[in-house]
Parts: C-alpha cells; structure tokens; sequence
C-alpha cells in the first residue's frame, strides 16, 4: 500500500445517478391486476377473488380481561392470519366466504380455537378471551414484571423481522433511570456510560454512531460535534409505551445502520374507560461516592395526566419530568508511547487525575394526541427535553518528559435541547392502507461560557521516569515534589461553542394484500422518504501565549492588582498557586488512595480572575497582547455548516405460504446528497499570536446512491419453534467532521486535510435465528450473525515529503513550492473488508409450574460472544542508513469499542403486590484504542455491576412504594493496555447509587 495523494481519495467517490423510474407505476399495475384477476390455476389452488369477508376484534385475558398485545391469530389450514397490533386488535380481510377455525395463541396463555362463518362483503366481530396457564386448582392472575416478559415475548415471535423489545408493561412496572438502561439489556446490547449514567449503546459491538435512534418513528438529531449519535440520556423510560431493536432491517426502515435500529414508542392514553387520569411520582436519590459533594441533592418528580373522550376515539396523554441528578466520577487518563520496536516495553509520558462534579438538571416533555376511527388512525406526537450540566473539574496532570506538574480548574456549562414533533395518518381506503408522516426534530448543544486556568511546577521531581520503561503510574504522583511556592499562574482559557442540527421528513407508505389461494397469501408494500437536514457548528475561543513569560507581564499585574492576596506580585510574571487553593475542600480518597490529589483550587476566586480579564479584552486586543488574545485561527478552522438531503424509495412483498413460512423480498433505493461550508487556510506566526489567519471558505456538494436489496425467511416447522433468516443491505454514512471540506496547514509541517469524497460504508448483513416456545418453556432464541463491512472510515496519518505535500494545500495559498516532511492527516475508507460477527443467546421464562410462592419468579438471562478482524492502514517511520523512509502497511485487530462478551441476567419476584428484581450486567474486555503497536493498544477491564429493584403495592389510592440501587457492587470503569498486563490507561469511579420514591395513580 502506498501513500494517498489527492486523486485516489477521490476516486473513492461514488457518482449520483438518476433515481428509479416508473417503479411505482408498475407495482402499482402489478397490484391492480393481481386484484382485477379471477380463475387462473396455481400449485396450491384457484386465485382467489379479492371481494370477501373480514374477521376483527381483540384479543383479552379471560380473568382480568386485559388486552393481550401482540397475539396470533390464524386461520388454521390457510395462509390467513394476522399478529394483533400493541392494543390487542386484531383484522383479518379478504377471506373467500367459508367456515374456518379461528385459532388464537399467546405464550403464557392456553390457546384457543373457535368456528367462524365468513360471509362476503361482511364482517364478523369476534373477541377471543385467553386463559392463563397455571398448576391445577389454583387461579392465575398473571401480574407484574411476568406480564411484561409475556408481552415482550409475542412482540418478538409476532415480528416477522430479526428484533428484541422491552414492553410497554415491564417499563410501567419497574422503569430504569433511563432509556439507554432499558435497552441495556437486551442481548447483543452493551452500554457507554458517563458518570455511571448510560449515555449511549453499542449494538453486536458497533459503535453508537452506527445506529438509528427514532422516538416514534422519527430519527432523532445527533447532539454531538462531530458525528451522527444521539444521547439516550434525554429519554425518560416513563414515557415510553415499549421498546423495539431491530437488528436486520427490512426494505421499509432506514437502511443506514450498521448496529441496530432502536425505537422509542411514546406512550398514548390508555384504554378501558373514558376520562381523565392522573398521576405523580417522586423521588429522592443517594449519591455514594466518597468525594461527591451534595450527596443528598437528587430528586425525580414525574407527573401525567391521560384522558379518553368521544367513546374512547379520542385520547390525551401529557407527561412531564423535572430532575436533578449528581454525577459526580474521579478520572484517571494515563498517555503512552512505545520504547522503539521493543514489544512489550512502554514509556509514561504524561499522567492526569481529574475530580469532575456533575450537577445535571433536566426537564422532559411529552404530548401525545390519537384519534381513531373505523378506517384508520390520526397521531399528534410531540417529545421534548432540556438539559443543564454544571461542571468544575479539577485537575492534576503530570508531565513526565518535560518534568512538569500542572493543576487545572475547568468550568464548563452545557445545554442540551431536543425536540421531536410528528404527525401521522393512517387510512384504509378499500384494500389500500395508506400510511402518511410528517416530522420535525430538531436538537442543539450550548457551551456560552467555558474557561479554564492552569497553573504550572517545573523541576517536579520527574526526572527518574524520564524515557523510563515500564513505570507503574502509581508511583509517579508519589515522586512528585509538590512545591507551592514554585508553582505559578500559567494559561487562561476561555471557549464557546453551539452546535445544532434540524431535519424535515416526509414519508408515504403503501400496502395492500392479495389472497392468491388458501394457502398463499401476499402483502405488497412500497413507499418514499425524503429528509432535509442543516447543520452547523460554531467555536470561539480566547487564550494566549503562556502567563509564566515576559510577553505577560502586564496581564499578570492586572491580575495580581485585582486580588488584595496577590498585589504583591505586580509587575511580575510569578503569581503563585497559594492564594487561589481552596483549604475547605478535600479530595479524600481519590480513586480509592491509589492517585492522590494535593491543592485543590478556590472555584470563586478563579471565576472571579477570567470575568475580570474578559472585561479587560478590548484593553489588551488596543495592546495587541500575547498573553491573552482572541484566537482567530482556533475560532475559525472548527466552524462548518451545511445541509444534506435524504431521498428514498422501495417495494416489498410479504409472502405467506400457509400458516408455516414467511417469505419477505424486497429493495430499497436510497440517495444522499450533501453540501457543506468549511475554512480552508495557512497558519502562521502571527495567526499564532491572535493575528490573521489566512483562510477562504468553500462549499462543495457530492452525491451518493445505493440500491439495497433484501431477504426475510420465517419458517415455523413445529407449533413450538420457528427459524429465520435475512439477508440485508445497510450502509453508514460518514461523520460530519470527517466531510466538511476543510484544510489547515500548521506552522510545524502538520496539514489537517479532510475528505469530503469518502464513500459511505456499506454493509452486507447474514442473520440466523432459532426461536424455541412453549407454555414452559418461555421463550429461548439462539442466533448468529455476519457483517461484511466494505469501506468502513477510519482517520489515517501519513508523510509526504516536499513538492508532494503541494497537493493538500489549499488552491491559490500555497507560497512557492513547499519543503521538508508534512504529515497529513485525514479520513480514508479502507480498502479491507471488516468481519464482525458473534452469537446471541436469550432466554425469557417465567416459572409459574412451581409451587407457590415460587412461582412468582420470572428470569431473564442473555449471552452474546462477538468476534471481528479489521485491518488498519498504518505508516510506519523506518531509519535506512542514515535518513527515515515512510512505509505504508497495516494491522489486524478488533472493531474499536466491539465487546468480547455480554451477559445479562435479572431475576425478578412478584408476590400480591411487592416486586424485587436483581440484575447483573458483565461486559469483558471492550477494544478502547487502535494503535499499531500491541502495548498502546488498550481494552476494558472486566465490568460486572449488580443493581437492584424494589416495589411495593399499597391499598390506598394507588399508592406505589419503590426503590433502587444501582452499583451495588461500587464496580470502576477500567481501560487497560493490552501487551503489559494491569496497566491503566483510563479509570473511572462513580460510586453506588440509591434512589427510594412514592408513585400515585388516581
């Protein structure tokens, strides 16, 4: 592999072509002559006339005749069927006129089969009332977290796709503290937390940027900077009416996912009687951390109000949740570098203890509007949250090849907004049901007033471990000679930052069935998408030179002026530490005593000193200062914005063939389109020190297209067992960064050249499933799964030496012809393909054959083992007598952020009206860090968290009694390198926490 210049990178590139067309137009002829057709002889019999009866109605539990989601409902010896939807109704049209059995059947449940007479153009109405299985002689009312795991059951057995849920009914009876802990659970699902609180979700060991999160349907707007995740963080599980995962999609749903799509269902009002609901929920919360401050200071207060009006046509659902959380962590964050080509040797270059405070406030929203009617249904979906994260993060770094030590306080303030808002109506006209969204989401993330000051010990007793090998870095804040009387003021820095992105889609589905012979029975259905997104991001910052040297000696005096401790210090550049140390607070034991922290720095003080010197800005910029300065080059080169557009069209048929197999072909055709502005510029030493930075900015468009074909097979060979498979096509686009056409070459050879050329990744996708179920049994699904990944994007560095480097200059600022060895660094798709794959075992049974009060205990247990192979392209630096030659090459390893294994099991118990569930989480061994040599490469320690649940029915008022505590195990977050054994690279602690609350329902 050689070096990239310009013209292969581009090459990469795929061209916009024409979308299809008239592919409508001949379903649609398809359609019209499969229903106009009568008489024509097939294997399996007669075409079928289109002109029929129908058969609809709900699905109950006998005793407590509550709905049952989901269920099966057939005509036993023909193709006829259908899953009830997640109200318990089910519809089965276009049935020539005859008798049949009508057969119904819900794991947990005995089935149930009843004679029905069909009549054309009519329509029976026929409830079915399950009863729930149980020993002999003793009445079974299936409650709590059991009815959850039934519903989640049949939800997944109902599907036709490859899917796991959490239903509506388990996140009524025992929430989690949020959406990503929901999910969390499930398999192939591992966690990314931050402070302990889960962030975000890997999906079969693919990043959370390679996955789709909805709320009802509707894509959510990244919040991050650069790439396209989204915070789960946001999501309250108590506004959610269940939880879909789909891990292969079909032709209908977003294709570009690698991991999994999840969706978040939001909750409408509830059914069964008209009028208003009410309810509250309030909690208090523990934060156990040694050296968390406001242990006490958390709460959660949750209120709603559901109605159903007009016959229950018309339903109302509003939620709204205030919280205030401490997230409070100590950091660990260690650098290394290698010793040569010595494997495993290591050399400490730089140490850094950070204790962050997190004071996190939130407040969610939902609004919720259906209507429903005899031929379809009406939606008003509205989702809202915003959140304010206060952070003072004190910090302790070592230096160890400049034998420094530095101490840091950072402030920062962030708001994260989202909304989502959408419409959707759906009508049945004759045979077509027409599906029609309209959705708007938008999110945003401010940062208006971050700042950090540092101040700085040189000679800090680091000498020993200068170019040392194999140092633990336990022992290096022990050397440390903590000298206050030599540590100084160094840097102030302030920054702002926004970010924000907005998307308008609309979409129309169309499905329409054909019953070609009893036992044949097809579902056709096509459909377009269209997306317009914008988005852009925005970075300020001011700093400077350094405040240890001459060039700041008048800031330093307007500091040392401003503060009575400090005047003494005027008209030097040697303010010291002592006066701005905080003696009241106390690091304690600081990752347990294995890192200690010494000065803490006095919030108050320092917020004081950076409000003082930004009103003295104008002064110092008249100056034309170097100590603190407006950075245009840092305030310029970040800053991008743009739009993309998102256009989409497929067809596909649901076959069934019998009551047995499913068969599910189809093709997505789908386009993006993007336009982005970014600056293009050339540093130099006077855009170093606050002046001009020489730049231009320029839009550039590029098109992609894919068609994406796709393959479902659901096979039920016995009453208790059904296979699937799937073949799928899915694609990722690339990180906003990575596109955004902006160059910046640095003053010391170093060239930021992004590719705004690279080709969306594409995935080819091979999914097995066994589903065994029965009464007993419950549910237990073995699955195996393979992604072929062509042009997975990674960032790459390489050299280019003299007149080559002209290439990645921006057009018309280059100077002359350039000189000496520049590295660029860049993003590439690369040209190996990438094998992820794994196994998924789960199983969901509820033990109610044993004798009471055993009975009661419901298990939930999952394992995934996932194995991947990437090769990353590499430059290695090699010496050749007397020069250095650059080689390209490569190495083998994981999917950054891949799991080897997962396993999660709760153990639930109800008994009347008490619930209790214990959970355990263990996540082994996640791949934190790429690098080409093995002892720089780092993984998670083995990560097992125990939580548990507690909930207590009382007999007033709908009076709930609850409690959790998360973290029983007070488990830390361990990155560690791979060649040396035990060695850190990063560490987090949270500590335990608890949380007890009252809920009422009236």
């Amino acid at each position: 592999m050689t070096s990239p210049d310009i013209a292969p990178l581009m090459d990469k590139s795929r061209i916009m072509k024409s979308g299809p067309r008239g592919a409508l137009t001949v379903f649609c002829a398809v359609v019209a002559m499969s229903a106009q057709a009568t008489g024509a002889d097939l294997p399996g019999g007669t075409l079928l006339s289109r002109a029929g009866g129908s058969v609809e109605g709900i699905v109950r539990d006998a005793a407590t005749h509550e709905t049952l989601p989901y269920a099966s409902v057939v005509l036993a010896g023909t193709s006829f069927g259908a899953a009830c939807d997640a109200e318990g109704k089910y519809a089965i049209r276009n049935i020539p006129a005859g008798t049949y059995q009508l057969r119904a059947s819900y794991v947990g449940y005995r089935p149930l089969e009843v004679t029905i007479d069909v009549v054309d153009a009519e329509s029976a109405r026929r409830d079915l009332d399950l009863v729930p299985v149980g020993l002999e002689g003793q009445e079974v009312i299936v409650t709590g977290q059991a009815r959850g795991q039934k519903h989640a059951i049949n939800e997944q057995l109902a599907s036709p796709r490859i899917m796991n849920a959490v239903s509506s009914s388990r996140i009524k009876e025992m929430p989690d503290a949020n959406a990503a802990e929901s999910v969390g659970r499930l398999p192939g699902v591992s966690i990314i937390r931050n402070a302990g609180e889960g962030t975000q979700i890997v999906v079969r060991g693919l990043q959370p940027k390679y996955n789709a999160i909805l709320v009802d349907g509707v894509r959510l707007a990244s919040s991050g900077a650069d790439d396209r995740g989204a915070d789960l963080s946001m999501i309250s599980s108590q506004m959610l009416d269940g939880i879909e995962v789909t891990k292969a999609v079909t032709p209908d749903q977003d294709p570009d996912v690698l991991g999994g799509t999840v969706n978040f269902k939001l909750r409408e009002a509830g059914r069964g009687e008209e009028g208003f609901r009410l309810g509250v929920t309030s909690q208090g919360a523990y934060n156990g951390l040694e050296n968390a401050p406001n242990k006490f200071n958390n709460f959660k207060t949750i209120a709603l109000a559901e109605g159903r009006f007009l016959d229950e046509s018309f339903g109302v659902f509003a939620q709204a949740d205030i919280e205030r959380r401490n997230l409070t962590s100590n950091d660990l964050g260690a650098a290394y570098t290698n010793l040569g080509s010595e494997i495993p040797k290591y050399i400490t270059q730089s140490l850094n203890l950070n204790h962050i405070p997190r004071d996190r406030r939130r407040v969610n929203g939902t609004v919720v509007m259906d209507y429903q009617h005899t031929d379809g249904k009406v939606t008003l979906s509205n989702f809202g949250s915003t959140g304010v994260t206060d952070i003072e993060n004190r910090g302790e770094s070592y230096d160890v090849a400049n034998n420094l030590h530095r101490y840091s306080l950072r402030h920062e303030r962030s708001t994260l907004n989202i909304i989502t808002n959408s419409f959707g109506l759906e009508h049945r006209l004759y045979d077509v049901t027409a599906n029609l969204k309209l959705s708007h989401t938008y999110s945003e993330t401010k940062n208006p007033n971050d700042w950090t000051v540092g101040f700085q010990q040189g000679s800090a007793g680091l000498d020993a471990f200068v170019n040392a090998p194999d140092i633990d870095p336990r022992e290096v804040p022990k050397a440390a000679n903590n000298d206050t009387n030599a540590t100084y003021l160094g840097s102030i820095v302030t920054n702002s930052s926004f970010s924000r992105e907005r998307a308008l889609t609309v979409s129309l589905d169309l499905e329409t069935s054909v019953n070609l012979a009893e036992i044949l029975s097809v579902t056709f259905k096509t459909g377009g998408k269209y997306r317009r997104q914008t988005r852009s991001y925005m970075y300020d910052q001011s700093g400077g030179q350094g405040l240890g040297l001459q060039s700041a000696v008048f800031v330093d005096s307007l500091i040392a002026s401003h503060f009575s401790s400090t005047a003494q210090y005027a008209n030097t550049t040697s303010i010291p530490i002592v006066p701005f140390m905080d003696p009241a607070f106390q690091y304690g034991k600081f990752l347990g005593g294995d890192y200690p922290m010494f000065l803490p720095l006095n919030f108050a003080m320092l917020a004081e000193m950076v409000s003082y010197i930004k009103s003295r800005s104008a002064l110092l910029a008249q100056r034309g200062d170097v100590a603190y300065f407006h950075d245009q080059f840092n305030s310029t080169s970040r800053n991008f914005s743009g739009s993309e557009g998102q256009s989409a069209f497929y067809i596909m048929a649901t076959m069934n063939v019998g009551s047995d197999l499913t068969i599910i072909p189809g093709v997505r055709y789908q386009r993006l389109f993007t336009a982005y502005t970014a600056p293009r510029g050339i540093q130099n030493t006077s855009s170093a020190l606050g002046g001009t930075y020489f730049h231009y900015d320029t839009t550039l468009s590029v098109g992609h297209d894919f068609w994406l074909p796709a393959f479902v097979l659901k096979y039920k060979p016995f009453t208790w067992c059904d296979a699937r498979f799937s073949f799928t096509n899915t694609i990722a686009y690339p990180d906003y960064r990575a596109i955004v056409p902006r160059i910046d070459i640095a003053i010391g050879g170093a060239i930021a050249w992004n590719n705004y050329q690279l080709t969306p990744s594409r995935s080819r996708n091979y999914d097995a499933y066994l589903s065994f179920y029965d009464n007993t049994i419950g549910l237990f699904t073995a699955g195996a799964f393979l992604k072929q990944i062509d042009d997975l994007i990674y960032g790459w560095n390489f050299f280019v030496t003299g007149a080559d480097a002209l290439q990645y200059y921006p057009p018309g600022l280059a100077a002359g012809t350039p000189t000496g060895v520049y590295n660029v660094s860049t993003y590439v798709n690369n040209p190996y393909r990438v094998d992820n794959w794994g196994i998924e075992l789960d199983w969901q049974t509820h033990f109610w054959y044993l004798p009471s009060p055993l009975n009661g205990l419901v298990l939930n247990v999952n394992f995934t083992h996932i194995f991947s192979r990437a090769e990353y392209p590499y430059t290695d630096r090699v010496r050749v007598g007397r020069t250095f030659v650059y080689v390209d090459t490569s190495f083998v390893d994981r999917l950054l952020s891949q799991p080897d294994n997962i396993v999660n099991l709760s153990v639930g118990y109800d008994y009347g009206g008490f619930s209790l569930r214990v959970s355990m989480l263990h996540q082994a061994d996640v791949f934190t860090q790429v690098n080409y040599w093995p002892q720089l490469r780092s993984s998670t320690d083995k990560y097992t968290r125990w939580d548990m649940s507690v909930k207590q029915d009382l007999p007033w008022f709908g009076l709930q009694l609850f409690g959790d505590v998360n973290n029983l195990n007070n488990v830390n977050d361990i990155s560690l390198l791979h060649a040396p054994t035990n060695v850190p690279r990063s560490r987090q602690s949270y500590g335990l926490t608890a949380d007890f609350g009252v809920r009422v329902v009236w």
